[in-house]
């Protein structure tokens, strides 16, 4: 990612309904964290699907493994909900 958030502390915490979702990779969507389809330069976004209604934690530093979820990397300790 390219605008990474590393001074946030936290990913973002949203819960999500089943579907595909298009997580913004440049920085450049109105409707962030997702993407809107305005890219900026050669990045493009991140695609996943929710089979369940979930909360998820999305990765706001870009130091994640496994994106576009928090695998908690940069430190954080998410909540065990």
């Amino acid at each position: 990612m390219s605008r990474n958030n590393t001074d946030a502390g936290m990913p973002i915490a949203i819960t999500l309904e089943p579907g595909t979702y298009y997580r913004c990779t440049c920085g450049g969507s109105n409707t962030l964290p997702f993407c809107d389809g305005h890219h900026s330069g050669q990045e493009r976004p991140i695609r996943f699907e929710i089979e369940e209604r979930r909360k998820v934690y999305l990765c706001s530093c870009g130091k994640t493994q496994e994106p576009p979820f928090c695998d908690q990397t940069c430190g954080v300790a998410l909540p065990q909900d």
